[in-house]
């Protein structure tokens, strides 16, 4: 009867009569019963048949008998899939129901214990493969009690990889053969530089994209490879626990047999850079919370035990009006000197930002950051002084000695200075102040990350409560506010 109402399209009254049939069957014949199995199969084939993106090219019974070709053993003690197969298994989906070829996994290991039926009912209670492996409890409440312990063992059979890439601190760095497949779309090349490439990706496990910032391993991985791989997954480890609001996040790493891979979050908007050159008046209240926020930033890295070693406007990130730092911490480092989004190494720098004993290959340490800092803020300083940061750069080489970084003109940065103070709002110039303590030549005479913040949130005692985001602001300083409300 059921086959009659397909054939009538009566799809949803053979799909119930079909469910009806297969519990009666389980309850009288037993769930491994081949007249079980086979209403099972049946029923399948008219939920497949049932699917919106069915193709006269590609007939849902078509796909239904090439996605039975995965399933010839109806165990879970068959051979785990691999991430090739599994993402054929998501194609042919794709080819009869998007929803389902996004939960290739899912759909398998619910195939497999015979339960696919309850598919849409995972996807609906937002299940997704990207929360692999699981255990009984957090399974959604839909499948069986009896069911569970069957799904959980069978996950094995789906545990690839690829689902380490996500992971973040819970993940491991892989390495996948030229015949593995990364699961990732490229959806577009956000830069390019001489030594790698960084693009736009979409994962095809949870369909969140990501930043992937790739460098030629022939490149990074010199002289003794073992060991300077070896290295870079020891510093991997140490990008894994940074996590703050003003830091990327990290995601995944891996090699294959040509590159090395960093995948981060989030794809921002624009660099600090792209920021400032278009910043006006109407954005000035948020650049000016950027101050705090970015020394908070660099207190916690610091605290971490972590140099950033090459802070510039393009390698922060302003994202939701947020800012970022990125591309810090590795002895191969991910920036080139014109942007964010190119890729250089580490033994590189960028002149306009890199301290003095940086420039002059002397011992370096926080301090250095602390400059480099020095000059971002300055560079912020000028726009909310009504200027553009390349009025600095024009200043600075009809000033003092006539040179043109920070570094080595210090005369003409304490006329800036000047210049800047007595243009638009005198309240910004506390933020002067602190920058010309950032920028002292004598690496110790320059304040430690606690101590910008510090001063930067004392700041709004005398009425400037403008230059740090609430997001990092002690909880003291919150109490304060709370007791500004009126909340009656």
């Amino acid at each position: 009867l059921a086959v009659t109402l397909e054939d009538q399209d009566k799809d949803d009254e053979a799909e119930q009569l079909l469910r009806q049939s297969v519990q009666q069957r389980e309850t009288v014949l037993g769930t491994e019963h081949e007249d079980t199995l086979a209403s099972k199969d049946l029923l399948q084939e008219v939920i497949l048949a049932q699917a919106p993106l069915a193709t006269s090219s590609l007939r849902a019974e078509t796909v239904s008998s090439r996605l039975g070709d995965f399933f010839v053993e109806r165990t879970e003690e068959r051979t785990a899939y691999n991430d090739s197969e599994i993402q054929q298994v998501s194609h042919l989906l794709s080819q009869v129901n998007s929803r389902w070829s996004k939960v290739p996994r899912t759909y398998i290991i619910l195939r497999t214990i015979d339960c696919l039926d309850l598919l849409n009912a995972f996807i609906d209670l937002g299940f997704s493969d990207y929360w692999f492996p699981v255990t009984e409890r957090g399974l959604p409440h839909c499948l069986p009690p009896s069911r569970r312990a069957r799904f959980v063992a069978a996950q094995n059979l789906v545990i690839t990889k690829s689902l380490d890439l996500e992971k973040g601190d819970k993940g491991q760095h892989n390495h996948f053969r030229d015949d593995e497949p990364l699961p990732f779309e490229e959806k577009g090349i956000l830069g390019t530089g001489g030594f790698g490439q960084v693009d736009r990706i979409l994962s095809l496990i949870s369909f969140r994209e990501y930043a992937r910032k790739r460098v030629r391993r022939s490149t990074i991985f010199s002289g003794s490879k073992t060991e300077n791989e070896k290295r870079f997954i020891a510093e991997i480890e140490v990008l894994k626990r940074l996590k703050h609001r003003h830091v990327a996040e990290f995601v995944g790493s891996y090699t294959d047999p040509k590159y090395m891979g960093l995948i981060m979050s989030p794809v921002a908007e624009m660099d600090l850079s792209t920021y400032l050159a278009c910043a006006n008046t109407a954005r000035h209240k948020e650049l000016r919370t950027f101050f705090g926020c970015l020394a908070r930033a660099l207190e916690f890295l610091h605290g971490e035990s972590i140099r950033h070693k090459d802070i510039k406007p393009n390698n922060i990130l302003v994202h939701n009006g947020n800012v970022l730092f990125t591309d810090f911490g590795l002895a191969f480092d991910f920036t080139d000197a014109d942007g964010s989004t190119t890729v250089s190494m580490v033994n590189g720098m960028t002149p306009k930002y890199c301290a003095p004993e940086v420039a002059n290959y002397e011992p370096r340490n926080t301090f250095s950051d602390i400059w480099s800092l020095g000059v971002v803020f300055l560079e912020m300083a000028a726009v909310l002084k009504g200027r553009s940061f390349e009025f600095i750069y024009e200043f600075l080489p009809e000033h003092g000695s006539g040179q043109a970084y920070v570094r080595t003109n210090p005369d003409g940065l304490r006329e800036l200075l000047a210049n800047l103070k007595e243009t638009n709002y005198p309240t910004d110039n506390i933020v002067l102040e602190l920058i010309q303590r950032m920028l002292i030549i004598q690496p110790t005479q320059r304040p430690t990350a606690a101590k910008l913040i510090a001063t930067i949130t004392a700041a709004r005692e005398s009425g400037n409560r403008g230059f740090c985001g609430i997001c990092c602001m002690s909880p003291d300083d919150l109490l304060d506010e709370y007791d500004n409300l009126d909340i009656t």
